[in-house]
């Protein structure tokens, strides 16, 4: 992997005022399966909250594919937090580590597991931890991720009927860079969501958000640009912006964002 770090992102910039400010530490989980858009969507958190002022932690435990240990490289400031093997007590003892110091910090943090949903069960039967959140003043955050596939969905089913990590409340993500060519981004949820599964989260104080299409998200990544580096007009590692149509797609895919957050009354649960 080719990893590109956004140093702009880990000197912790100035607090953009147009930011709702965090009361709360918060750790918020990607869970369910990979390569649906999990990790981009943790590293916009990570950015979006550390340029609202917010300490951010960010701890990779996808040892498999870790993009944000290459995005925020250890060691380095605000870098990751990786563990030291994928064996489970290794992990195990990681994760007990990175939630107590998030919790003695009275850090946010984001928790990247990738597949690592097994990991966290086998935890849960030891630390039931959107418990030890409620009593820490943490809010717990389980991220979930589903393209348009009927087999996404069902693994966040399976993870929320476990119970291992309920809380009361989540956010569902639903994908639109992994719709189909051809098909209209409304129709390929339809079967999604018209599950009572769906009201059931919902009821349950789950929040539903689009994740938009970013078409220059290759080009984002070969600039060495965070999102919103890149939709200011900043240079990225070949001295040069991007251009300006591109530059255009990444503010548009931030305010899209932004305002499903705000619209869904989410903005205060995140980092």
């Amino acid at each position: 992997m080719n990893a590109i770090t956004p140093k702009h992102e880990n000197n912790q910039p100035e607090r953009n005022p147009k930011l709702p400010a965090v009361r709360q530490p918060v750790l918020a989980t990607r869970l369910g399966r990979g390569r649906l858009g999990g990790s981009t969507v943790c590293d916009f958190l990570i950015q979006r909250g550390r340029r609202a002022g917010n300490p951010v932690m960010v701890a990779d435990g996808d040892r498999r594919n870790p993009t944000l240990a290459g995005l925020y490289p250890p060691g380095g400031p605000g870098g990751a937090s990786v563990p030291p093997s994928d064996e489970l007590a290794d992990m195990k003892d990681w994760i007990t580590e990175q939630v107590g110091q998030m919790v003695v910090n009275r850090s946010s943090m984001v928790l990247d597991l990738g597949g690592g949903d097994r990991v966290l069960s086998d935890y849960g039967q030891d630390v039931p931890l959107a418990d030890f959140c409620t009593v820490s003043g943490v809010i717990c955050l389980p991220l979930y991720f589903a393209g348009p596939e009927k087999d996404d969905f069902d693994h966040i089913v399976a993870i929320r009927d476990a119970k291992y990590f309920a809380a009361p409340r989540s956010v569902l993500f639903l994908n639109e860079n992994l719709v189909r060519a051809g098909r209209t981004t409304s129709g390929a949820f339809d079967e999604t969501l018209g599950r009572p599964e769906i009201e059931e989260m919902v009821a349950g104080g789950a929040k539903l958000i689009f994740i938009p299409r970013l078409p220059c998200m290759a080009e984002l990544r070969a600039s060495g640009l965070g999102f919103y580096d890149a939709a200011a007009n900043k240079p990225g590692k070949s001295g040069k912006p991007m251009d300006p149509v591109r530059q255009f797609m990444v503010k548009t895919w931030i305010e899209r964002l932004e305002s499903q957050f705000v619209e869904t009354g989410i903005a205060d649960w995140l980092p």
